[in-house]
């Protein structure tokens, strides 16, 4: 959420909204529907609106969602994989950490491919938009950044706790222009290069400060004064300085002893005007002592302030920890005057304040991707413990509130909200509930996106979920007279209330048109049918049609005559039950028995009023009157036999 300092306002181009009032709803995850209101109380007069007719219209806006664009959506379905990879860790026993960086490294490489792959687009865009993807470049450039010494201060702990070698492999990977300008002076491999390349001096000064001694050394062999005493001096110099290693095979103090006693040697031979013929390189040597009236002259080869750090902390104290770290931090950001935002997040960072670094990353522009994977991974890590004014801990409530945040978002796009449903599932709280909410939003859409839809509701018991969409799409289908698809919809769901609902539709359309729709599907409905009363009707009537098609009368006569003594007939449907058993009445053999003659005959007593059946009621009773006599006369026959 941005400030309300740098608060956007929009025009709503709408004379009826300046006129009368506006009002606003939420329409979706990341949408507003603005429309015209004028507010109306008890206390207003009861007139004819002002204002009708008119056209009124709903104007919707949302947010600006950058990881909706294209370039973005690799970096989105990616970083899912490996958010869904950690989650299942958490069973696991042991030492998670070396696996959990890990996937750090994999959210690295993630952000490095989509920050390269915007350098490509921004290299071939127009000038109209060329402009939106450098913005994009820098904020995921400056989400790269974070994450990396996120990553080395928190996550990539070395044993000692010594951090100043990964703080300058940080600070070379993000700021590689001095020694790309070094590269391009080695390659030529040409004496005097101080001469013939005017930036000689700065690619120096520029390692120097990174800490890339061997790369220093390699650009004095190519002065013009290299076997000068000076530079003799100065190349072994730099060849004997201690460099801490962790796994060097020296204790930390045994490292001070030897660095320590390396720094009063060369401020020996500073002191002794060994360098003195050459005035950069007493400068150079002056700030490898440690001299920090040189790390400020030095300070205008630097892009950042984090680099006179990494460079300050390498010559004066190169066994640092963090307590140090945050000291020496806070001194030069404050003599750099640090003002923009990631200077303020890389600050906190190294004070250990993770809960202002986590409100700072939410200001980044990056809807969010950052903060919750940034965030998870400190979880996970054990790292995360966030204390509110009130001194409670909070890191469970904001770990889950940032992933809900995000996978909000994600729902809001038409094809990205499968991978924003996967995170709720993590999110113990709230999750489900508001995954649940948030289904029943998405717009329907094609059958493959509703079928999506509902696997997801499946698999997460959200009975009511499924319920309402085949209910939704059911309705549709009856609307535009696929009867079949409507049944299929209300079997998915399992929901007798509306697989009554689509029974009576078939059974209403037959009753108008005497055609029964989707005979194949209503045949082989098996035991689905058993889930309403009504499509068990359906069904065992259909059931009666098929026999009676294929000559078993005597077969489709019992089931007739069963489905009249069931009381699962609607009432409408009575009259065509009853017209239904006249042929049989009147077959040449008797099919009817004369008990279910008198079982239709009490039929006609209580529904053979309904007024469609008046003009067949006489046929009926002359056709029962016949088989009844045939039927008692066949049984007693069979009797006497």
């Amino acid at each position: 959420m941005a400030e309300v300092s740098n608060a956007q306002i929009i025009a709503i181009p709408d004379d009826v909204c300046r006129r009368a009032g506006l009002a606003a709803t939420w329409i979706g995850p990341n949408k507003i529907g603005v429309h015209a209101y004028k507010h109306v109380n008890t206390h207003s007069k009861d007139t004819a609106s002002s204002f009708a007719p008119c056209e009124a219209k709903v104007h919707c806006l949302r947010q600006e969602v950058i990881l909706f664009k294209p370039a973005l959506r690799k970096l989105v379905n990616e970083s899912n994989g490996v958010f869904l990879a950690i989650q299942k860790m958490k069973s696991s026993t042991g030492n998670v950490r070396p696996e959990l960086l890990k996937y750090s490294k994999h959210y690295r490489s993630i952000l490095r491919a989509c920050v390269e792959n915007l350098q490509d687009i921004v290299e071939k865009s127009t000038l109209d938009n060329k402009s939106t993807f450098e913005n994009y470049l820098t904020i995921f450039y400056n989400v790269e950044c974070v994450w990396h010494l996120t990553e080395i201060l928190y996550i990539d702990v070395v044993p000692g706790d010594v951090i100043v070698p990964q703080l300058l492999e940080w600070v070379r990977f993000h700021f590689p222009s001095r020694e790309l300008m070094a590269t391009e002076i080695l390659v030529k491999k040409k004496i005097c290069a101080e001469l013939d390349n005017i930036y000689y001096w700065e690619a120096v000064i520029g390692c120097a400060l990174h800490g890339k001694l061997e790369t220093v050394r390699s650009l004095f062999a190519l002065h013009s004064k290299a076997d000068s005493p000076a530079f003799n001096a100065a190349e072994n110099t730099l060849r004997t300085m201690p460099v801490y290693n962790v796994y060097g095979g020296y204790s930390i103090n045994e490292f001070n002893m030897r660095w320590k006693h390396w720094q009063l040697d060369l401020s020996s031979r500073i002191e002794s005007k060994t360098f003195s013929s050459d005035r950069n390189l007493e400068l150079i040597m002056r700030l490898v002592v440690g001299e920090e009236s040189v790390l400020w002259e030095f300070s205008k080869y630097t892009e950042a302030w984090y680099e006179l750090l990494a460079a300050r902390l390498f010559y004066s104290a190169p066994c640092s920890k963090q307590p140090e770290l945050a000291r020496l931090a806070n001194q030069i950001a404050e003599k750099s005057k640090a003002g923009r935002h990631l200077d303020h997040v890389i600050l906190a960072l190294m004070e250990s304040d993770l809960h202002q670094v986590i409100k700072e990353i939410q200001h980044m522009s990056d809807n969010g991707w950052f903060a919750a994977h940034l965030t998870n991974l400190l979880y996970n890590c054990g790292r995360l413990d966030i204390m509110d004014k009130h001194q409670m801990n909070v890191t469970s409530q904001l770990h889950e509130s940032l992933i809900l945040d995000y996978a909000t978002t994600l729902m809001g796009h038409h094809s990205l909200w499968q991978c924003g449903a996967s995170y709720f599932e993590h999110c113990p709280t709230q999750g489900l509930t508001r995954l649940q909410t948030l289904l029943q939003s998405i717009p329907l859409g094609s059958e493959a996106r509703v079928n999506k839809i509902i696997d997801i509701a499946c698999e997460k018991n959200m009975n009511n979920v499924v319920i309402s969409i085949c209910k939704i799409q059911g309705m549709k289908c009856i609307r535009q007279g696929r009867l079949g698809n409507a049944l299929g919809w209300a079997l998915k769901a399992q929901d007798g209330a509306f697989a009554t609902y689509v029974a009576d539709q078939f059974l209403q359309n037959y009753a108008d048109t005497g055609e029964l729709q989707c005979q194949d599907l209503l045949e082989n409905l098996g035991n689905c049918m058993l889930i309403s009363d009504r499509l068990t009707f359906l069904g065992k009537y259909c059931e009666f049609h098929q026999l009676y098609g294929l000559g078993e009368f005597k077969d489709a006569a019992i089931l007739l005559v069963s489905l009249l003594v069931s009381n699962l007939t609607p009432r409408y449907f009575w009259t065509i039950l009853l017209i239904d058993a006249i042929p049989l009445l009147e077959a040449e053999d008797v099919i009817l028995s004369s008990d279910d003659t008198y079982e239709l005959l009490q039929s006609v007593e209580e529904h053979g009023d309904d007024p469609k059946f008046k003009d067949k009621i006489e046929v009926f009773r002359l056709a029962a009157a016949r088989n009844l006599a045939r039927a008692l006369n066949h049984e007693g026959c069979e009797i006497d036999y």
